[in-house]
């Protein structure tokens, strides 16, 4: 072969291969930008901090959830900071996020609000197939630049214009980092009102995601009021078996919203009956169909009032024709299943016995946010429009102040450390808690007793008892998920599903037991307590949404084969106006350590 061949067909090759070695990887970038502050008298940052992942346990626990949804890794970085930190306050100023080939440049971006404008500029270098070095530049306009305007696209234009300007804007964030793929980093960086927490990710080739379109629904006036319609199908709300023992009966009025083809589309509470029944009846509602209102022939939108009677014999009565029977399950699987829930059966008998003989301390840590007012909520849903801006330089800007339902400026903080114990009390079993220190501040010469609903009806010592003991275990539907291994131990995983749709709060749980000593290990119980949590459940109700509430236990804790708690977590979210987003109400963790045990002489049934 000549020496022209050999030249001529490794370059051939290098054309043919060129387009690929040229587009290389496709590159996503993501930037969550908050702003932190401090209680008074906390000193802040002195300089700016790069704070990996693996920097702490607290945060290494956001690794696993890096990959998912942007939403719950999101809510857990803001919970992290909060605690990791000890801020007052925490805003979610935005999300950024790009996709660029690696072998080119990332072109900037404006990011709008209405009185505020933030430009991102990117650099990056390639270091090895694993790893980048990154330039990141945030700006931010000038405290007083821009002034409200009547017309919200007269005002973003105004913004936008104003991020051009480099005399309107103040560089906030500069800062060189060094990525690794699906690694995020938390960069600190001090302000004069507090800090900005950057969180940065870099993925590559990320899949396609899925499109969806949300509808539009339109609600007829409210004052054009028809006679009810028949309801073509139902869905019972819940009444929980506790809530009928107590004698709670009577009617929910509420108002509905249907379209042509009858379908829900609003639903309002007239007059209420009990928080949680109100929420139950919210919620069921949604899942109604009715007859079509008719007008000159032709179905319309309508408006209509409704009372539902909550009545235990009625209810009963009614709802039972609704009941689904529970799947079969093979002789083999549920030979095993019956074992396994005889042994857990006689373990929270031992559990029980054995509830009162000891005390320990806990450290409760919560943090809350509150809804923005009414006005502000209904406004927020009629608002929102995304507007997007380019300029020659391919310079683009995207409305960032998405609908929030939380006041971001509202966060409640709560810290207590108490002598915690069960004690009997009028022949039941409940909880006792002695304020030893309250937000960083020692109790004296008093006993102050922490007496509040949202920290008893969680009971930690006996959450599992009401699910799988003997009396209880009848009201669910039990099923092995799957094997697994936690704390060292092999378990199983056991799904429990009311039979009835709700066990006094229950709407469903998962439980890891020992596979040989039937010990709970873990427990996770999803839904609205019926008592503690009213502030919830009327949000619920107003919102006309479902929120995500999971109380999670945890039993580490061994004395004489019995497992006890050693922390016990509530997560709380709400759906938010736009599709697939959601919002932080509450997150508490309970935390126990230093048990004593002890024997006494005692009688008496545990309250569960």
């Amino acid at each position: 072969m000549g020496k022209l061949s050999k030249v001529f067909i490794p370059a051939f090759c290098l054309l043919l291969l060129a387009p690929c070695i040229l587009d290389g990887k496709e590159l996503t970038i993501r930037i969550w930008l908050f702003q932190g502050t401090w209680p008074g008298g906390q000193p802040g940052l002195n300089q700016v901090e790069i704070i990996p992942l693996s920097s702490s346990p607290a945060l290494a626990a956001l690794q696993s959830l890096a990959g998912g949804p942007e939403n719950a890794f999101k809510s857990a970085v803001i919970e992290a900071l909060l605690d990791m930190k000890n801020l007052k306050t925490l805003d979610d100023l935005f999300l950024f996020k790009q996709s660029q080939t690696e072998n080119l440049p990332f072109p900037g971006k404006v990011i709008l609000g209405r009185q505020i404008a933030y430009r991102i500029g990117l650099s990056h270098k390639v270091l090895s197939p694993t790893l980048l070095a990154f330039r990141i530049t945030v700006w931010k306009t000038k405290d007083g630049v821009l002034r409200p305007e009547k017309d919200d696209r007269k005002m973003l234009r105004n913004a936008y214009d104003a991020a051009q300007d480099e005399e309107k804007m103040d560089r906030i964030v500069e800062q060189e980092l060094t990525l690794g793929y699906d690694n995020p980093v938390i960069v600190a960086v001090p302000s004069r009102v507090g800090a900005y927490f950057m969180v940065v990710k870099l993925t590559a080739n990320e899949p396609e995601p899925k499109r969806r379109t949300t509808p539009t629904l339109k609600v007829p006036p409210v004052p054009n009021l028809v006679p009810a319609p028949q309801p073509v199908s139902k869905v019972f709300p819940l009444y929980p078996d506790e809530l009928k023992r107590r004698g709670v009966k009577g009617d929910v009025g509420l108002r509905i919203a249907i379209n042509e083809k009858g379908i829900v589309q609003m639903v309002q509470v007239l007059s209420s009956l009990n928080p949680y029944l109100d929420y139950t009846a919210s919620q069921s509602f949604w899942q109604w169909k009715f007859e079509p209102v008719l007008r000159g022939g032709k179905p319309i939108p309508a408006v209509f009032e409704y009372t539902f009677k909550f009545d235990p014999q009625i209810y009963s009565a009614e709802a039972m024709h609704t009941l689904e029977m529970p799947p079969d399950v093979d002789d083999a699987a549920g030979a095993v299943l019956q074992r396994i829930l005889a042994g857990c059966a006689e373990y929270c008998r031992k559990l029980g016995d054995t509830a009162l003989f000891y005390i320990c301390e806990e450290t409760i840590n919560e943090t809350n946010h509150f809804l923005k007012p009414p006005d502000d909520l209904a406004a927020a849903r009629h608002s929102y429009e995304q507007v997007v801006y380019e300029d020659a330089r391919g310079m683009t800007g995207v409305l960032v102040d998405f609908p929030q339902i939380m006041d971001r400026r509202k966060i409640e903080r709560l810290i207590y450390d108490c002598d915690y114990q069960l004690i009997r009390r009028f022949g039941d079993i409940e909880e006792r808690r002695i304020v030893l220190k309250e937000n960083d501040r020692r109790i004296k010469d008093e006993v102050k007793l922490l007496e509040d609903d949202r920290y008893a009806v969680l009971s930690p010592i006996v959450s599992s008892l009401t699910i799988l003991d003997k009396d209880h275990q009848p009201l669910f539907v039990f099923r092995i998920l799957k094997e697994d291994r936690i704390y060292g131990k092999s378990a199983l995983i056991l799904e429990a599903v009311p039979k009835f749709g709700d066990a006094d709060g229950v709407r469903s749980a998962k439980l890891w037991v020992d596979k040989e000593r039937f010990q709970v290990l873990k427990c996770e119980i999803e839904g609205v307590p019926l008592d503690g949590y009213e502030d919830v459940l009327s949000d619920a109700v107003l919102l006309n949404v479902k929120p995500f509430f999971l109380r999670t236990y945890e039993f580490r804790v061994e004395k004489n084969g019995v497992l006890f708690p050693d922390r016990t977590t509530v997560r709380i979210e709400y759906p938010t106006i736009m599709r697939d987003r959601c919002e932080t109400k509450s997150k508490i963790d309970l935390i126990y350590k230093n048990f004593k045990f002890f024997m006494v002489e005692t009688e008496g049934a545990i309250k569960k």
